[in-house]
C-alpha cells in the first residue's frame, strides 16, 4: 500500500490491496512538505494516521477492504510499528522519480 503525496493533488491512496507494504510517496523537490496528517520523524520515516488512510482518495470503502486494513494495522501494532499516543502507523519515505 501506498500513500502518495503531489502539492497539487494531497494524498491519494495508491496499490490499496496490497496490505504487505506500508510506505509514503513523495513528488516534488521539497525534503518534509507540510502533509495534514502525516508527521516526519525523520527524512526516511514518517506517522501517518491509522483513521486518515481509509479516507483518502483511492480507498476502496467495502467492509472487506476495511477488514484487510485492519488486519495491517494489528499487524503493524504486533511489530511496534504503531504510534499509540498519536494513533499512526509508521512508514517509510520514497521519493517518486
Amino acid at each position: 500500500m501506498i500513500v502518495g503525496y503531489d502539492a497539487s493533488r494531497g494524498l491519494t491512496l495508491l496499490e490499496a490491496d496490497d496490505f504487505k507494504g506500508f510506505k509514503l510517496r513523495l513528488a516534488g523537490d521539497e525534503k518534509r512538505p507540510p502533509i495534514s496528517g502525516v508527521t516526519f520523524v525523520d527524512d526516511g520515516n514518517v506517522l501517518i494516521g491509522v483513521d486518515l488512510v481509509p479516507t483518502l482518495p483511492g480507498a476502496p470503502r467495502t467492509p472487506e477492504w476495511m477488514a484487510g486494513y485492519r488486519a495491517m494495522v494489528d499487524y503493524a501494532a504486533k511489530k511496534g510499528w504503531i504510534d499509540t499516543t498519536t494513533n499512526s502507523i509508521r512508514a517509510h519515505v520514497e521519493r517518486a522519480s
